[in-house]
């Protein structure tokens, strides 16, 4: 049954969302090709300058294109955000909390699609990164430098940048259903409840993280193996109060509008 409440997770978002995925590769490339006509033409020709046309078309590219990604960083949250609020504590509460699973399954169900759109916008934008570069550099440049740009970083240090990169991902999704399901327990203005929330359980956590952080790690552990062993304990610590908290308002203090 998870893996259907799962399925039904990720087919809920909706076409516009892939288009607008779409559309960063696709204004990505553009600026890629762009960027090597300039950059060939500044190579071909000795006395080569731009003229305002010439820079107006990428200037524009690019501001379409950050448009494009905080567009959709934003309709990821807004999607994270909404299945929660709408599918638990909104009219299709009812439907959701007498299916046949567990109030575990159901967040956890939410837990795991939302780690699966922020990979998918994250590697949208890389992606979109890579393509902008591409067409200049060269594939074959690239993937000569790649093996020389890893090993400045120690395969121990990657491993746990990419573990902290994880939890907080879970640590920061958990919040916000945290947040969500705190502002549930107020009768009127329950978004801005939520929002109250998540702002002072992010004040909280700063504060606590710095104090302790500062009895811990010194000034030159900064990216260390020290340093995110610290933090990806944090998160975990922080995960399963978050977690245990959103439990426990959905399954004892539910008040679904």
């Amino acid at each position: 049954m998870f893996g259907k409440l799962l399925k039904y997770e990720l087919k809920s978002i909706g076409k516009w969302y892939v288009l607008l995925n779409i559309a960063i590769l696709a204004i990505s490339t553009a600026l890629g090709l762009i960027i090597k006509g300039f950059v060939t033409d500044a190579r071909n020709t000795e006395n080569f300058s731009y003229s305002l046309n010439s820079k107006l078309l990428p200037l524009s590219l690019v501001f379409i294109l950050a448009a494009l990604i905080m567009g959709a960083w934003i309709a990821t949250l807004f999607i994270i955000i909404n299945r929660f609020n709408k599918n638990i504590f909104g009219r299709e509460g009812y439907l959701t909390l007498t299916l046949p699973v567990s109030t575990h399954q159901i967040i956890l169900s939410k837990l795991v699609a939302a780690l699966i759109w922020n990979f998918f916008i994250s590697l949208i934008i890389f992606l979109g990164l890579v393509l902008i570069f591409l067409p200049s550099i060269g594939l074959g440049k690239v993937l000569v430098a790649l093996p020389q740009f890893t090993s400045y970083l120690p395969n121990h240090i990657a491993i746990w940048g990419l573990v902290y990169a994880f939890l907080s991902s879970i640590s920061g999704t958990l919040l916000i259903y945290l947040a969500i399901s705190i502002g549930q327990l107020f009768s009127n203005r329950r978004g801005l409840m939520g929002f109250v929330a998540y702002f002072a359980l992010s004040v909280i956590l700063a504060i606590l993280s710095t104090h302790i952080s500062n009895h811990i790690l010194v000034d030159n552990e900064i990216f260390t193996e020290k340093f995110f062993i610290f933090y990806c304990i944090q998160d975990l610590i922080v995960s399963l109060i978050y977690y245990g908290g959103t439990y426990y308002i959905i399954k004892r203090k539910l008040n679904i509008q």
